[in-house]
């Protein structure tokens, strides 16, 4: 129920972000946002350039720490380099972003498809068995729209993504690609763990506990180094949409956009001011953002986009940028 939950969730938001973007060619969340708050825009940019640090914060640290538990490289080496494919991807702009995420997530999946074989050829009597006589827990449709929530929240910083779309059936396939995307692997998962429950439960880091009883040591340290990758690109994806931002100032202040240089100094000073709030810990992080930012992005971003961005996406008029 929580997977369904944020799929429907991120079938929704995307696909009205991605055609208000495109019907308004407001590809950078300033933009954008002006477009559903009028001069209430500087309310979203407070909560994002929170959202922003507390997201590199943990993408850096949690990089680190992966590293360390799994191969016994210091997390600080871990972190630095989290740090240098952030700046250094940003540094060579959006095109390259782009292009390494989408190889990020190809990587992902075929990771999982060889899970999924494994884990069907050995364990599937087990997981149906699971499946059909463990009782219904109460509370997986808020669990999944609190975890959507906050992830949606950050859509307008992606943005960029959508500039190749053209139509609003185009719009819609995005849409729907980008959520079944983005929860396929919580599904293989959520089966896999049914494989081992409920000791999985009492597990304190299940997903490597999986591969241990389904896969090989070989495909763990594959999947590990993969994860690290699609950590970093979370920084780089949340960078880039600071990046968009700035380039729009510049480009209204001076009439040209940052240079690449600007583009690695804004990401390198929002990393170092992540980094130092990581000194704080993850789990302290975690616990103290996520109520916050829910009902955040609720006010500024997904009322406003379900009702006045609605409205603006389906009245048949031009919408001015």
């Amino acid at each position: 129920m929580s997977i369904l939950t944020i799929a429907l969730v991120f079938v929704l938001v995307l696909s009205l972000s991605f055609e208000l973007a495109r019907l308004a060619k407001a590809y950078e969340y300033v933009g954008f946002i002006r477009l559903l708050l009028k001069r209430g825009w500087f309310l979203y940019e407070i909560v994002i350039l929170l959202g922003i640090v507390i997201g590199l914060s943990i993408a850096i640290t949690i990089g680190g720490t992966v590293l360390e538990d799994h191969f016994s490289i210091p997390a600080m080496l871990g972190s630095a380099m989290i740090f240098f494919l952030i700046v250094g991807l940003t540094f060579y702009g959006r095109d390259v972003v782009k292009k390494s995420m989408l190889f990020s997530v190809l990587a992902l999946f075929l990771v999982l498809i060889v899970f999924v074989a494994q884990l069907v050829s050995g364990h599937l009597d087990r997981i149906v068995q699971v499946f059909t006589t463990i009782d219904h827990q109460k509370g997986g449709v808020l669990t999944g729209l609190k975890y959507a929530v906050v992830s949606a929240g950050f859509v307008p910083l992606l943005l960029y993504c959508a500039t190749g779309l053209k139509t609003r059936a185009e719009v819609f396939v995005a849409g729907v690609v980008a959520a079944v995307v983005a929860v396929l692997p919580a599904v293989v998962f959520h089966f896999s763990f049914l494989a081992d429950y409920p000791a999985i439960i009492e597990n304190p880091i299940p997903i490597y506990r999986m591969f241990e009883l389904v896969s090989t040591p070989l495909m763990l340290n594959i999947y590990v180094l993969v994860m690290f990758v699609l950590i970093a690109q979370t920084g780089v994806g949340l960078q880039q949409g600071l990046v968009e931002r700035c380039d729009a100032w510049q480009t209204k202040r001076k009439g040209i956009p940052l240079t690449r240089a600007g583009h690695a100094s804004v990401a390198a000073a929002t990393a170092v001011i992540s980094i130092a709030l990581g000194s704080m810990g993850v789990v302290a992080l975690l616990l103290r953002a996520y109520s916050m930012l829910f009902i955040s992005f609720i006010v500024v971003f997904i009322v406003p986009l379900l009702t006045y961005g609605a409205w603006l996406i389906f009245r048949k008029r031009e919408i001015p940028n």
